[in-house]
Formats: C-alpha cells, structure tokens, sequence
C-alpha cells in the first residue's frame, strides 16, 4: 500500500532510539501522546529520513486515508544528540527548514494537504557546511515499507488486553514500532520485521489513560551510506494512524 496519512506534524519531533542490529523486540513507555515513532541512530554523523503517513477516519459512516509525505534530516554527533546546519536540504526538490536545534523538518505552505510526494520517488538534496559535505542521494530503490490498512476499531477497553494490528501483510521492513497513546503517555513496542500485530496488556493500559488516545503502526527501513567520510543513515518509514476512544 502506497497510501499514507497525514500525522501531526509535530510529531516527527519524537525519535524512538534504535539500532537496525539491535535485539528485538523492545519495549519502551513514554511521555509524548500523540507522537509517531522515527528510528534515531545513536552513532555516525547524519540521517535522512522519509515519512509518509495514513491517518485513518470515519464521515458519515466511511472510512477516508488522509495521506501525507515529510521528511526530517539531522547532522552532527549523534551519540551526544547535538546537531551542526549542513545547508539547504530538499526532499524532492521540497525545501526542509532548519530548526532552532540544527534539525530539519518539512514544514507544509497553507494549503499544501499532502506534503512532500513520496509515491513515485526519494531524492535528497544536502547543501553542506560545517563540515558535513554537499551531495545528493536517491533512495527510490529502498522504497517505503508497504502495509495494508489499520484493523477496524474505533474504541479500547483497557480492563482487557488489546491486539493492535493491519488487517493485511506488511513488506520490506527492518522493524515495526506499535504504539497506543493516550492522556497520560504512551506504551511502545518495537517488533521484528514485517510484524503485523503487537499485544499490549491491560497492565500497559492502564497506564495511559483514558478518553481520546492515537494508535499507530510504523514499519520502517534503514540503511546507511558514506559521503565525505561522514555515515549516514536513510530511513523510509510508513505510519498508520487513528484516534481512539480509551475506555
């Protein structure tokens, strides 16, 4: 499936860190309810990632996909979390603007409702600086993790344990991270590749609390190049995501 939802924005923020080799599965709880997961390396000197995601809702009975593309890049140490401006960077030919820290997200012009397309191609521009060198990469032929839609719910009971799944298969992907929201946090699991159902117990439930909550199922790649000397890592990643009631 290569359609994909419209995420909050903001929630490209929030890294879950990781490792492609690390042992699976991981499980982590979290403070930031409406974020999605995003692999974030701890060693080499960059990474570049791709995002598109499918928030799924319901009018008038039926169920609509809204899809949206955007990206995130960072340079610099990434073992100590501090970030160097490397230049322009485009994400198919969409400028990235730089934020306070040094990071670069895709931030949408008004009425821009589907961000960066990331359906047919995944070329990044890197301008360089600070010694980060200038270069272009396409990670087309990695492509974006395929995964069919979000099972139907609308609601959780957190008395009970809880199966968050796709109703269909999941394809080319390292790892997928499964996660529930709600007003008091969130319960994250990371599982193996291609992994279309994760189990939250009703221990982890009751832990977030209830009203409305954000699911979202994200598998991801990752793979890595050398520019100047310096290692990057490429990451295409899907998120699926809804709002729920947490009863």
């Amino acid at each position: 499936m290569k359609r994909i939802s419209f995420v909050f924005l903001a929630s490209i923020a929030f890294f879950a860190s990781c490792d492609k080799k690390a042992t699976l599965p991981s499980n982590n709880n979290n403070g930031t309810a409406a974020a999605t997961p995003s692999p974030a390396p701890t060693t080499g000197d960059g990474f570049l990632v791709a995002l598109q995601t499918v928030t799924n809702t319901t009018v008038a009975g039926f169920p609509i996909n809204t899809v949206f593309g955007t990206g995130l890049a960072g340079f610099g140490n990434l073992a100590a979390g501090t970030y160097t401006d490397a230049g322009a960077i485009t994400l198919n030919s969409k400028a990235m603007t730089k934020n306070a820290n040094n990071t670069y997200t895709y931030i949408p012009s008004t009425g821009d409702i589907t961000g960066v397309d990331l359906s047919s191609s995944i070329n990044w521009n890197v301008g360089g600086g600070n010694g980060i060198p200038a270069f272009t990469h396409d990670a087309t032929a990695q492509d974006l993790p395929n995964s069919g839609d979000l099972s139907a719910f609308a609601s959780i009971n957190s008395a009970n344990d809880f199966s968050l799944s796709v109703s269909g298969s999941i394809s080319n992907s390292d790892s997928v991270y499964f996660q529930i929201s709600g007003a008091n946090g969130s319960v994250l699991k990371r599982m193996a590749s291609n992994t279309t159902t994760a189990l939250f117990t009703a221990a982890e439930l009751q832990t977030i609390g209830k009203g409305t909550g954000t699911v979202v199922v994200a598998p991801w790649n990752m793979d890595s190049i050398t520019q100047g000397g310096k290692k990057i890592y490429i990451i295409n990643e899907l998120a699926l995501s809804r709002l729920v009631d947490i009863q």
